[in-house]
């Protein structure tokens, strides 16, 4: 009976020892202050939660900022499952000013840059030296002995990489149709008229606009070997209007005119950049007589005065002057253009 009395009791005593061993022995003050410090950092939170929240007015003008990683650990580590967007909103409120500029740059278009530079006006151009307004040529008469070259032969015809247009001589031969009046072929404006010395003398080109069919085309008509130049560059001439004189460029030729048309409008006085032929040439009487009379419905026409950029390269003032050398007589062909002329003349007169 004793025994079983002490083996009671032996157990007994190992169970309460079991027990105390498996509690874990907290110190109060420190319960007591992590619970202070949980509570303290939650309030904290929650006031910044109230600071930083935006308004339903202010959340729809704008996306709000995105808190620091840093702070959203501390967010986290503290509340546990906060609701992920009142973590979007928390912000130390020392740095309130710039997340208020992030907010407004983020809803500028992405297409534009932050810093766009200003656009800057564009520099007013004078339309009256760059375009001008001309009729519609309503046809094309010769350039001498207007309105059908009567008195005059062709000397010279249209040759293509030689001779690229027409001259046009009186049936006096020599000098005897020196000072006759030159007219512009149709109406048009005036874009070149100056001395160009060399071979050429002064020289007048007139810019011409005209409908064939359904298309308005234009032109230049060139005046060479002139005497004497009564337009001036920008002026709107008409048709059969005299421009100028013939001349036989100081003395270098026998007196005639030399006229060209031109299909490309930015020749100018540089045929060498272009291709000679008739790609970019008309044979000159023969356009005339296939446009002697044209439909037009006496509006204007806009049309640009200063195409011939590759003129911009020719320094007039080193031109070479060959009025000291005097050419004696004309070609073989025009010789015998101008006996066919004289025959032509006299069997008319009987």
């Amino acid at each position: 009976m004793a025994k079983k009395i002490f083996v009671g009791v032996f157990c007994g005593f190992a169970f309460v020892a079991q027990t105390r061993a498996q509690e874990v022995i907290v110190p109060r003050e420190s319960i007591s202050e992590d619970s202070e410090l949980q509570v303290s950092l939650a309030q904290e939170v929650r006031k910044a939660v109230r600071i930083e929240q935006p308004t339903a007015a202010a959340a729809a003008k704008a996306r709000p900022p995105i808190a620091p990683v840093e702070q959203q650990d501390r967010v986290t580590s503290l509340v546990g499952s906060a609701d992920p967007r009142r973590e979007q909103t928390i912000a130390p409120s020392s740095a309130n000013t710039p997340l208020r500029k992030q907010e407004a740059i983020s809803v500028r278009p992405l297409t534009k840059p932050i810093h766009e530079p200003e656009s800057i006006p564009a520099q007013p151009v004078s339309v009256r030296t760059q375009t001008a307004f001309i009729k519609l040529a309503n046809g094309f008469d010769f350039p001498v002995g207007k309105p059908d070259a009567q008195g005059y032969y062709k000397a010279q015809g249209f040759r293509s990489r030689s001779h690229l247009g027409e001259d046009w001589d009186g049936v006096g031969g020599g000098d005897t149709d020196l000072g006759d009046p030159i007219y512009s072929i149709g109406d048009g404006v005036v874009v070149f008229a100056r001395d160009c010395q060399m071979g050429w003398g002064n020289v007048v080109i007139v810019r011409h606009a005209y409908r064939e069919g359904v298309t308005i085309k234009n032109i230049d008509s060139l005046y060479g070997h002139l005497q004497r130049m009564l337009v001036h560059r920008g002026q709107t001439v008409r048709r059969g209007q005299q421009i100028a004189t013939m001349g036989n460029v100081h003395g270098l030729y026998d007196a005639h005119l030399h006229v060209e048309i031109r299909k490309n409008i930015e020749i100018g006085m540089s045929r060498d950049k272009f291709a000679q032929d008739l790609n970019n040439y008309y044979e000159p009487s023969q356009f005339i007589l296939a446009h002697r009379h044209l439909q037009s419905s006496g509006g204007t026409y806009r049309v640009a005065l200063n195409t011939f950029t590759r003129d911009a390269n020719i320094r007039w003032d080193k031109a070479r002057n060959f009025s000291r050398l005097h050419y004696q007589g004309g070609s073989s062909e025009s010789e015998a253009a101008l006996k066919k002329a004289l025959v032509v003349q006299n069997a008319s007169a009987h």
